[in-house]
């Protein structure tokens, strides 16, 4: 199991350090194909035992990095864009189950493969089918039911998968791109708790939706809808969310390179977490473009540093 969906306890009181180490990726910010390297990694998953998993997307596949390593484990994927069970094209979403399969968003094939423990042949899950077609996955989270759920930027909605069955249900955004309560706009990822209380990145209207269970529409938690800024009340194209047992919100706010924190008080506006410098860039305190983000069991931050290539590190600090 995962503390990074499960019982996420992060005292309310928390910091993390503003200088973040490189895990995973070139420190440098340069990207690559061997195993070392990174090229735009996209969604992150650490497990219980501080294994990072990482959807790297533009090398087609996806690498675990064991706790205090370096290099980088193959578990789906090697490199080249296919179609086999042995291949990924886009690879864009990513969560490991409580019985270690890998689940991932294989988003340019248009499907969902499990690859089991200590191997790199998948089964799918479910693929595009006449009864409910999948577009572009930007975000993939498995909850505590085993329930899976993707976001799908194309048809600008949140669908859940049984992963015994493979059947789909649309649980918010039934109708269409736009900016009412009840739309996305090119919506990134999402976050679900165990009682399916549904977060998610409303990235092309810079805001954050949470839609209860069985909701028609959904309520604006964090940002302004339809106006970006880099004030700590507006968010600018935010990636990702995840939320803690305090209900707090932790956001990839990427358009503005930081990480923002939301608490219930939403009127509040946010306070930011790391790559607080106010401009991108590769320096240790900086983010470009952060793409997702995750905590490990201790509550240290993990973000997925886009537009650098690497995965990087920020310790907490009580």
């Amino acid at each position: 199991t995962s503390a990074s969906i499960w019982s996420l306890s992060i005292p309310t009181n928390a910091t993390w350090s503003q200088t973040g180490i490189t895990v995973a990726g070139n420190s440098n910010g340069s990207s690559g194909s061997d195993l070392g390297s990174l090229f735009t990694p996209v969604d992150i998953f650490i497990d219980n035992n501080y294994t990072l998993y990482i959807a790297d997307r533009d090398n087609d596949r996806v690498v675990k990095y064991y706790a205090n390593t370096t290099v980088g484990v193959l578990v789906g994927g090697n490199g080249t864009s296919g179609r086999t069970s042995r291949l990924l094209s886009g690879v864009k979403g990513i969560a490991v189950d409580q019985y270690g399969n890998v689940i991932v968003a294989d988003s340019d094939n248009y499907r969902i493969q499990s690859f089991p423990p200590s191997s790199t042949v998948a089964t799918t899950l479910t693929s595009n089918s006449s009864t409910l077609l999948i577009g572009q996955m930007r975000d993939l989270h498995i909850n505590v039911n085993n329930i899976i759920v993707i976001t799908d930027s194309t048809y600008s909605r949140v669908v859940k998968f049984n992963s015994s069955s493979g059947v789909g249900t649309i649980i918010a955004g039934i109708n269409g791109a736009g900016s009412r309560a009840d739309q996305f706009s090119s919506p990134f990822g999402n976050f679900i708790d165990e009682n399916e209380t549904l977060c998610v990145a409303d990235n092309g209207n810079d805001r954050i939706q949470m839609w209860l269970s069985g909701a028609s529409s959904g309520i604006t938690v964090a940002g302004v809808n339809q106006s970006a800024g880099s004030d700590l009340g507006h968010l600018n194209g935010p990636l990702a969310v995840i939320v803690d047992n305090n209900g707090y919100m932790y956001i990839a706010d990427s358009g503005n390179d930081r990480i923002v924190k939301w608490t219930t008080n939403y009127s509040a506006g946010g306070i930011c977490v790391v790559g607080c410098t106010g401009t991108g860039g590769t320096a240790a305190n900086q983010l470009q473009a952060p793409r997702d983000l995750k905590f490990d069991a201790s509550g240290n931050l993990y973000v997925s540093d886009q537009g650098n290539h690497r995965v990087q590190k920020f310790a907490i600090q009580i």
